[in-house]
């Protein structure tokens, strides 16, 4: 009874120990948690601010500066009566975009405290910045204008007037600071945790001991008859011994061991200091061209473009956005419409849904996108839309607008994000080098299966194949006092390929197809109807007549060592010209 009552007074002294530890610990935690929101806080932003005193178009703020704190930077620009420009693009895009024009390029000064300005000379004029696609974002004003840029993918910041007058004096960057709150949180929870559980712990052991203080009244004891007394056995002897104390003065180190369990989890675990993994030797792989923002924006005023013409007829609303073949066909599209309302209208060309995009990986110019919309509704296929951006200082333009084939499939390319290879017109890595590929495929169209490239190309499926071959071999055949000859070729040197995940190429192409109609006999003549008699101007010649029609082709052409065969993907056709002999 003795030992179990000493036992009983350390049980509860221990307690209101621990309870006592418990509380301490978790106003040290709470107050830690409020310093570390309050007077141990970080200031909320971090900015740096220079003038610039050149008279250079352009002032520059490279990647290394923006990137001086984490967090993204706010730059803010101010001083010129001429307008204020803004922009982020890429480092190396904006380099490239100012080129031989002097500018002010904006750096860490010497003493790393702030900010100095550093004159590049040049001798090419400036050049106006506004909407050019290199740009991910622009702001402009009259007297300012600020722009929140992030840093990713070494971005950088032109500051410009009008691109020929001195660009803005007063410069401010601005970074926001990051104040991570998890410690915070954490020590905040704990606290609050820890002395819930102290103020029960307390709660407990003054309610035990308000009972042990209670009245205790000697009942008397009932007479009881004799009782067997059995001998002790040594299991149920006290433990004596150096082991048997042992085992009691387990008692207290454990109650001491709870205190410093629960101090250590509240002050906070080790750290434990990452190792850094071994990487490989890192491999420079050319960026994509553009970003999902940028060509988001050029294919919103692509289409823009095109149904401004469409629903005029008129060309000028094209030549921002258009050239090439793709320029070509639809101007004589709005031709023949001028001539005849019987004339269907064009597909329209839209921005979105976009379905697919291959942009190109490189740091050179010219720079080629590729990307599938597909306009709403079941009766239009999608149509893939080739960009392609011939310097630095002119925007993307559209060379190709080529319709799908039905059932058709694009094989796998890189993803937009990584960008895919530029593949040269006359590699000869693949079954046929692009540039040879009109003159092929069309040699095929004319001989078939004679064709000595006939094995080279896919035509199980190739509906265009089918209907251009069958409609030669038709009109030869009704053809009675005439010769006709048809003629394959490539009508513009400009083809874009871009390499595919199986070392294949995804190649945009033009080929014309000419008939050339002569009358074989004196007093025939050679007639023509429809959109060709609108584009002659007549409806036949005694001395024949030369058609051209274009077709914009995109073609998967696999790698030399593949078995696979050539495949026509897409085509759009239009008739270019019509003319007398």
């Amino acid at each position: 009874l003795v030992t179990r009552l000493k036992f009983s007074l350390i049980g509860y002294r221990m307690r209101l120990l621990i309870a006592a530890a418990m509380f301490v610990v978790s106003i040290a935690l709470v107050l830690l948690g409020f310093a570390q929101r309050t007077i141990w806080a970080p200031p909320a932003t971090v900015s740096m601010s220079v003038e610039v005193k050149t008279s250079s178009p352009f002032t520059v703020i490279p990647h290394s500066t923006l990137a001086l704190h984490p967090g993204t930077p706010k730059v803010s620009v101010s001083g010129s009566t001429s307008g204020v420009f803004v922009s982020s693009g890429r480092e190396a895009d904006i380099q490239a975009f100012v080129g031989k024009t002097p500018s002010a390029l904006v750096s860490l000064s010497k003493k790393k405290t702030d900010l100095e300005v550093s004159q590049q000379f040049g001798v090419a004029a400036g050049f106006s910045p506004v909407d050019s696609d290199l740009w991910r974002a622009q702001a402009m004003g009259a007297g300012s204008a600020s722009l929140t840029t992030s840093t990713a993918d070494q971005a950088a910041v032109l500051i410009a007037s009008n691109g020929l007058k001195p660009a803005p004096s007063q410069v401010e960057i601005v970074w926001p600071i990051f104040h991570d709150l998890t410690w915070s949180n954490l020590m905040l929870i704990s606290g609050f945790v820890i002395l819930l559980a102290a103020i029960i712990l307390a709660s407990w052991h003054f309610g035990q001991r308000r009972r042990l203080r209670g009245p205790r009244r000697r009942l008397p004891k009932a007479p009881s008859g004799p009782k067997y007394k059995v001998r002790s056995k040594a299991r149920f002897a006290p433990a004596r011994g150096r082991r048997a104390a042992g085992r009691r003065a387990m008692l207290i180190p454990a109650s001491l061991a709870t205190i410093a369990l629960l101090s250590g989890c509240a002050v906070g675990q080790s750290r434990v200091a990452p190792t850094s993994s071994p990487t490989s030797s890192a491999v420079e792989v050319a960026p994509p061209v553009v970003t999902a923002v940028q060509l988001n924006r050029i294919l919103g005023e692509v289409a823009f473009a095109a149904k401004q013409a469409d629903e005029s007829n008129n060309k000028k609303f094209l030549s921002p956005r258009f050239t090439g073949p793709a320029l070509n066909l639809r101007t004589v599209h709005y031709y023949l419409r001028s001539k005849s309302d019987k004339i269907a209208a064009l597909p329209a060309i839209v921005a979105k849904p976009l379905s697919f995009s291959l942009p190109a990986a490189t740091t050179a110019w010219p720079r080629n996108v590729m990307a599938v919309t597909d306009e709403p509704g079941d009766a239009a296929l999608p149509q893939l839309i080739v960009l392609q951006q011939k310097s630095p200082r002119e925007n993307y333009q559209v060379w190709y607008t080529v319709r799908l084939m039905p059932g058709a499939k694009i094989p796998a390319v890189p993803a937009a994000e990584t960008g895919a290879i530029p593949v040269d017109a006359k590699s000869l890595f693949l079954k046929v080098p692009p540039l040879s590929l009109p003159a092929t495929y069309g040699d095929v169209i004319n001989k078939g299966e004679s064709s000595l490239s006939a094995q080279l190309f896919d035509t199980s499926n190739d509906e265009f194949y089918k209907q251009v071959s069958s409609s030669q071999a038709e009109q030869v055949k009704n053809l009675k006092n005439g010769k006709i000859a048809f003629t394959h070729k490539i009508g513009d040197a400009n083809v874009v390929a871009l390499s595919t995940s199986q070392a294949g190429a995804l190649v945009a192409v033009y080929m014309t197809d000419t008939y050339l109609i002569r009358p074989t006999k004196v007093g025939t003549a050679v007639g023509v109807s429809g959109q060709e008699a609108l584009i002659l101007g007549a409806n036949g010649s005694t001395k024949g007549v030369r058609s051209i029609y274009g077709n914009m082709l995109l073609f998967f052409v696999p790698a030399l060592s593949e078995s696979a065969k050539i495949r026509l993907i897409g085509v759009t056709q239009g008739l270019v010209s019509v003319r007398g002999l």
